[in-house]
């Protein structure tokens, strides 16, 4: 996806999002499983608002993000307070290894071929330490069958409305068509539209495909609750290891 003026309004947009707590929620969960980040990968790191809180909580950072677009609103952000790189995950190529790898707020959902998404999590895997950690959250089949599948949802916020329509493409993809109003400052508006698709992978795709990239799942938590998931979550954080 190439975002273009989706990046100029994807921080109103997520202002419900808590990324300190988000941020919060990720780290407790290597923690729990013994694990302390220190230089950390911030997949699909968008405009670098989860990439902030990780710095500000004393981490080293790698952003990495397909979208030049959602980079430069990251860069604003950051300075050079981490490393930002555009590629793409399946094309993922560091300058060395990092002992965690997060990626939030559905990232993969955003990777809708099999083969891609494979390639991406051995990338992953390639870059990653012996026994370091990668932790991601998707939104689940349930989410996207019952939740947004064919559903049109309006945002309204001050000096933006947004029309979100969603359609089942089938084979657990939606595609999400959005369109922006964007007032300006002498009260006129400019108007602008997005295409997003995503993709609700199963538990045991997600099992398999983790698996044939050197990773063992080592926890799966509902995303509001943070615990065991039911049939009904409609996000999983999943907690994996690199084989050593």
């Amino acid at each position: 996806m190439a975002y273009n003026d989706f990046a100029s309004v994807y921080d109103r947009l997520m202002q419900g999002v808590d990324y300190p707590s988000l941020c919060e929620k990720f780290i407790s969960l290597a923690r729990l499983h013994s694990h302390t980040p220190q230089l950390v990968l911030d997949a699909a790191c968008g405009t670098g608002a989860f990439t902030f809180e990780l710095i500000k909580r004393g981490y080293d950072v790698i952003g990495v993000d397909c979208s030049e677009d959602m980079l430069s609103v990251a860069r604003e952000r950051l300075g050079s307070d981490a490393l930002l790189l555009c590629q793409l995950l399946s094309e993922l190529d560091l300058y060395g290894t990092i002992d965690t790898v997060f990626c939030t707020l559905d990232g993969l959902n955003h990777i809708i071929d099999e083969d891609e998404l494979l390639e991406s999590l051995q990338k992953i895997s390639l870059f990653l330490e012996p026994n370091g950690y990668f932790l991601f959250d998707v939104n689940t089949e349930y989410k996207h069958e019952k939740m947004l599948s064919n559903n049109t949802f309006v945002l309204e916020d001050e000096g933006i409305y947004t029309v979100w329509q969603n359609s089942n493409e089938g084979d657990g993809v939606t595609q999400i068509l959005l369109d922006f109003f964007v007032e300006n400052d002498d009260g006129s508006y400019d108007r602008f539209d997005d295409c997003i698709i995503e993709k609700a992978y199963s538990d045991e795709k997600l099992t398999k495909l983790l698996e044939q990239s050197d990773f063992e799942v080592v926890g799966r938590y509902d995303f509001e609750k943070v615990t065991e998931p039911k049939f009904d979550s409609e996000k999983i954080i999943y907690v994996c290891k690199k084989k050593g």
